[in-house]
């Protein structure tokens, strides 16, 4: 009798234990804090330079937060209507910003841009260099893109205007993307033209 007495108080105490384990791990699971996204001031320009990679969200109040499967650090600041992401880092910055409208991306070094779903704008300039990477689903009315060094531009979507500025070591892919109008003018001949305009 007194030894399934010990036991049925050990059971007890066994089983408060387990429980109390369980309960403070709900606790503790319930009360982490969902990722807040930093507010920022309305911004037409986004430049992206260094070991980061920005993921490009279109919706109607603008901000920033870092994506889930982050490993690095970025510094963010604006610069009037100019939001610049940069990365120094050795682990990549994955950092997501939500875009209400949007005239201009540039990407330098070997940073990464690309959209999630369609950005929708009157116009879009896009400027690559260095290594600089891009995946952009856009449909605008004009689409003005430049893409020098090693830099590779992947393209879909629609525009009814096409200018595009590139060479013949750039990379430039069109996946299910249409334009009513294209030019196309080389690198090479718009340095040209610039250093006569400067001799002039």
């Amino acid at each position: 009798m007194k030894t399934s007495i010990k036991t049925l108080i050990a059971s007890s105490l066994t089983a408060i234990v387990l429980s109390t384990a369980v309960f403070s791990t709900n606790i503790s699971a319930n009360t982490i804090a969902p990722v807040k996204v930093s507010k920022v001031g309305n911004f037409k320009r986004i430049s992206v330079k260094g070991n980061v990679e920005v993921t490009l969200i279109q919706r109607s109040a603008a901000g920033v937060v870092y994506a889930d499967d982050n490993t690095g650090t970025a510094k963010i600041m604006q610069d009037g209507d100019n939001l610049k992401i940069s990365s120094s880092d050795k682990g990549l910055a994955k950092v997501v910003v939500y875009i209400n409208d949007i005239f201009r991306i540039e990407a330098s070094e070997n940073a990464i841009v690309k959209t999630e779903g369609k950005i929708t704008t009157k116009f879009l300039q896009i400027f690559l260099k260095g290594s600089a990477h891009a995946e952009i689903n856009t449909s605008s009315e004009g689409l003005y893109t430049v893409i020098n060094d090693n830099a590779d531009l992947k393209l879909s979507g629609s525009t009814d205007n096409h200018t595009l500025v590139m060479g013949d070591k750039q990379k430039l892919t069109i996946d299910k993307f249409a334009a009513l109008k294209t030019s196309i003018s080389s690198v090479e001949t718009i340095a040209i033209d610039k250093e006569i305009a400067s001799i002039k």
